[in-house]
């Protein structure tokens, strides 16, 4: 794996509307599923870090991968200059899976067209509209695969 891919994966686990942001949990409507899709729509697709984040990162955010630090600022202080200084990084997300309040997202990541990229999966715990933890595996797109049926 590419020293960049190990930072992003870190960097990702540190890891919509902004009226959103202000709704209590006891009023949130929506289900985790939709909760995680307009997260991460607007964090991979968007690029949209701080607001993401802000948005639907509770700050007590709980971080699994040993490389990144708990909490929703620590991904943000982290996320943005990463972002920006990778233009050209980019996600295609794959599926969305949930149970109950565990949801799971699949993304292939890539830094450039010719970058055969990562594949991901980000396991998020919501309570009400808030992402409140997380745990990721990251694996290298190989140039050659033992079978034909690909990895995403």
């Amino acid at each position: 794996m590419r020293p960049t891919h190990v930072i992003l994966a870190a960097a990702l686990a540190c890891a919509a509307s902004p009226a959103l942001a202000a709704v209590p949990d006891a009023e949130c409507t929506l289900t985790p599923k939709e909760v995680v899709t307009k997260f991460v729509t607007e964090f991979y697709v968007g690029k949209k870090v701080r607001q993401a984040f802000e948005t639907w990162v509770d700050p007590g955010y709980i971080q699994h991968n040993p490389m990144a630090a708990s909490g929703r600022d620590a991904a943000i202080r982290f996320l943005e200059p990463f972002f920006a200084n990778n233009p050209d990084i980019r996600y295609e997300i794959k599926r969305i899976i949930a149970d109950g309040n565990l949801v799971a997202v699949h993304t292939h990541g890539r830094f450039s067209n010719e970058d055969r990229g990562i594949a991901v999966v980000d396991i998020l715990r919501v309570e009400g509209c808030k992402v409140m933890e997380h745990w990721d595996v990251v694996q290298p797109v190989p140039e050659k695969a033992a079978n034909e049926n690909g990895m995403f």
